[in-house]
């Protein structure tokens, strides 16, 4: 079971920084004192005090409450032409980091959503599989993304590397919003779903029974990429791009448990 990436404390963080708020503020504008307001910052659950802040902030005061009594986890599954790793990243002065990446298939053809930190549990299900991996879509261009790519263009030298065009690297295929590729059957839309990072895309699967889509760190369950710079327009993308599809689909996030839009609306503190 993958943890979720965040708890309530970090929830209140990504807003505090968006909103450029500081502890000062916060404790002003939720009716606080400011040690009952930076004890929520430190983790100390207290609901009272976290339906203040939760509105002082623009969230859902009980989807945040509930996050804080670790109240729910998502029970979703993923279809069997799709496969999850979760592979760890050390950051120094932090808990054990992990990150996910992706493989989805067709018939024989396969593309790879990101490479995570250690490419051999991808390159294993390629293999064992027979499938021919047709591309590499990566969704944003932080070094944890993207740590395993030179292990993977070492396997596959072939293998074309996509990347959206606002943050490009070297030796890549730019893709910008709106474009299709095939992967058999399937099609795959690329939505521009920025804030986080520069130019992040997600990947829309469509073409078998229901709707898949791979947002990066775009979205997490109950949470968002931190997008410090860019919060407004992280909110409205994500609104717009990801949470606009059926209830019914799944999302596939950079870090965290797969959800679905039917969870995120109704259980995710920053859209709920």
């Amino acid at each position: 079971m993958i943890r979720l990436e965040d708890d309530f404390h970090d929830v209140i963080g990504k807003a505090m920084a968006g909103l450029r708020i500081g502890s000062d503020e916060l404790a002003v504008k939720s009716g606080l004192d400011k040690a009952a307001a930076e004890s929520l910052l430190n983790g100390t659950f207290n609901a009272q005090a976290l339906r203040a802040v939760a509105l002082a902030l623009g969230l859902a005061p009980e989807p945040l409450v509930a996050m804080g009594e670790s109240a729910w986890y998502p029970q979703t599954a993923l279809p069997d032409w799709v496969r999850l790793f979760n592979t760890s990243f050390p950051v120094p002065g932090y808990a054990e980091m992990t990150v996910n990446n992706y493989i989805f298939w067709n018939g024989n053809e396969a593309f790879a959503i990101d490479t995570g930190a250690d490419a051999d549990p991808l390159l294993a299900e390629v293999e064992s599989r027979g499938l021919r991996l047709k591309g590499l879509l990566l969704t944003h261009t932080h070094r944890d993304h993207i740590a395993a790519l030179d292990a993977v263009r070492r396997a596959h030298p072939d293998l074309s590397v996509y990347c959206p065009e606002g943050e490009l690297i070297d030796d890549t295929a730019p893709l910008t919003a709106g474009e299709i590729l095939p992967c058999g059957e399937l099609n795959v839309e690329t939505r521009l779903t920025a804030g986080h990072s520069p130019g992040a895309l997600s990947y829309v699967i469509s073409g078998k029974s229901g709707t898949l889509a791979f947002v990066g760190d775009a979205l997490f369950c109950l949470s968002m990429g931190k997008a410090a710079h860019s919060y407004k327009t992280a909110i409205q993308q994500i609104r717009e791009q990801i949470l606009s599809l059926p209830g019914a689909t799944l999302l596939c996030p950079g870090h965290g448990p797969v959800t679905t839009v039917g969870n995120e609306r109704t259980r995710n503190p920053f859209f709920a």
